[in-house]
């Protein structure tokens, strides 16, 4: 019981993991945090409904109608919500995330009604025996391409000419824009990544559950993963992740179903209270 619980935990926990990933991603870049996120990962997996169940697109159309939507809709909240209020309060900024957030849920319950969607993909969905663990075909396929997906993302953000420049703007925004960045496309296109990342762990997760506005849920668990790993660290998310996954399989199936949201934000607590920023971020000092 105890490999199984820990095979579960870590392929939740990739999906976490990469939910977390676009949490520190675009807080990194725009010193935003992203209250809107678990939504994101609830529209990619509608936007993944509608592509296969209504337009009937093929499957791999259909992903990348999914990635392209949710790059959309990413891009279109920095343009209209957050370019604006430029210079305002963090406070102002987290609101209009929360409304956002708001605003999507009732805009999905209102165009596909509050009842659930069936995701159906050509993606095994048995099991492998290894032994007396079971595997799920399903979890498995997740976690490898979260790990895919981050691996390409750190690539990305290492290795090329727009992830050195979204890296320059990260660092300070006042000095890229002198150095001749342009500071509001890389803005847009973090959103645009972040929006991507959450779509994909709703994929994911729409198949492994069922897709539903509960979904939103995932936000509510890369929330604490991505500040216990974190805020400005990418690795720091991602082992966050995997954490939260694993403490709520195990805190689940050895203490009480009910019991998973109790010691995950407890851990949360204690990480604020002992090391607030986070494991892997880096104390910030002021001179007073």
């Amino acid at each position: 019981m105890f490999a199984q619980v820990l095979f579960s935990g870590l392929a939740l926990g990739s999906i976490y993991g990469l939910v977390a990933l676009g949490f520190a991603v675009v807080f990194k870049a725009t010193d935003v945090f992203n209250f809107a996120q678990g939504m994101f990962a609830v529209c990619g997996a509608y936007f993944a409904v509608t592509a296969i169940s209504s337009l009937g697109l093929p499957f791999g159309l259909a992903i990348a109608f999914m990635i392209a939507a949710c790059a959309t809709l990413g891009v279109l909240a920095h343009i209209f919500l957050i370019q604006p209020l430029a210079g305002r309060s963090m406070l102002a900024i987290i609101m209009v995330t929360i409304a956002l957030s708001i605003v999507l849920r009732a805009g999905i319950e209102i165009f596909y009604g509050p009842q659930g969607r069936v995701l159906t993909t050509p993606l095994p969905s048995g099991v492998i025996r290894i032994g007396d663990l079971r595997i799920s075909q399903l979890h498995l396929i997740a976690a490898l391409t979260s790990w895919a997906c981050m691996a390409i993302f750190g690539a990305f953000f290492r290795f090329t000419s727009v992830g050195l420049l979204m890296r320059a703007t990260a660092d300070g925004h006042e000095a890229a824009l002198v150095s001749g960045v342009n500071v509001n496309a890389m803005n847009r296109l973090a959103w645009a990544i972040g929006a991507v990342l959450a779509g994909i762990g709703g994929l994911f997760l729409g198949q492994i559950q069922i897709v539903s506005p509960e979904l939103e849920a995932i936000g509510l668990l890369a929330l604490p993963a991505v500040v216990i790993g974190g805020m400005q660290s990418i690795p720091g998310a991602i082992i966050g992740g995997l954490l939260v996954g694993l403490i709520a399989q195990f805190a689940g199936s050895y203490i009480s179903p009910k019991s998973t949201d109790i010691v995950i934000y407890g851990l949360l607590l204690l990480i604020l209270m002992v090391r607030p920023w986070g494991l892997l971020g880096q104390r910030e000092l002021g001179r007073v």
